[in-house]
């Protein structure tokens, strides 16, 4: 057993389906291996229990093919649940990871993000910008981050001026007229300085996130649909608008 306890490592259940009568399937964020699928047999009926979400475990993985079997899995701290809101986000969440994350590569660090984000959500935070900043270290994570600290082509930025955003080119000068292709979003470049810096208690800051990842994000999954987004707050956008295009300033009160 002591080597059984040498090999554990620490992992979340991210999702679950079943498999045949007596095993399921987890998908599993690690910290040693990142996500990680497995096969998991179901304890005797009397005492069944599948394992939950947002709950640390112990596991001991075994397998030399990227589908593991799981000879252990025993939770490491009491049991606890989100409800409503904090339910949602964590849903949402555990399904970008499934969309976007690859399978078997170390991410400590993100491990690491997401025990705060789970923490984080059984607190009194705001949801808000707790996803907008896990979303923003995902996209890192996966290289694919968003660069609003210069322009396209590695200039400065000038805070007053006022830039196009789209998800091919990247911040482009704005210089008033009509593009012959309306960006995704217009920044202004004391906006796109504020989120670069991860100002993440600015409310425009979060508001800024919330359009530009859902654009990122939807161009990442090349128009798949994220379904838990329907159990999120609907978001509409009632701010500044340049022919159509919404437009994102410091001291946008929008």
């Amino acid at each position: 057993m002591q080597d059984n306890k040498e090999a554990l490592i620490s992992a979340y259940v991210i999702h679950t389906r079943p498999f045949q009568d007596n095993k399921i399937l987890l998908d599993l964020l690690t910290l040693e291996s990142g996500l990680v699928r497995a096969v998991f047999r179901l304890p005797k009926k009397e005492a069944r229990v599948i394992p939950g979400p947002f709950l640390r475990y112990q596991a001991l993985l075994k397998g030399r093919t990227d589908l593991k079997t799981v000879y252990v899995l025993e939770s490491s701290e009491p049991a606890s649940s989100l409800e409503g809101l904090r339910l949602f986000a964590g849903m949402y969440v555990h399904e970008i990871l499934l969309k976007l994350l690859p399978t078997n590569l170390p991410l400590s660090i993100f491990f690491e993000l997401y025990q705060w984000l789970i923490l984080s959500l059984h607190s009194n935070a705001p949801v808000a910008p707790l996803l907008r900043r896990f979303e923003h270290a995902l996209f890192e994570e996966i290289g694919s981050s968003i660069n609003l600290a210069m322009t396209a082509t590695g200039n400065v930025l000038d805070p007053e001026a006022m830039y196009r955003f789209d998800v091919r080119f990247g911040l482009r000068p704005y210089y008033g007229d009509k593009p012959k292709q309306l960006p995704d979003l217009f920044i202004s470049g004391q906006m796109a300085l504020d989120y670069s810096d991860g100002l993440w208690g600015k409310a425009d800051v979060v508001r800024l996130a919330k359009t530009l990842h859902r654009v990122w994000l939807d161009h990442l999954l090349e128009g798949k649909e994220v379904v838990a987004r329907r159990l999120l707050p609907d978001y509409q956008f009632h701010g500044e608008r340049h022919y159509s295009v919404p437009v994102f300033r410091s001291d946008s009160a929008e």
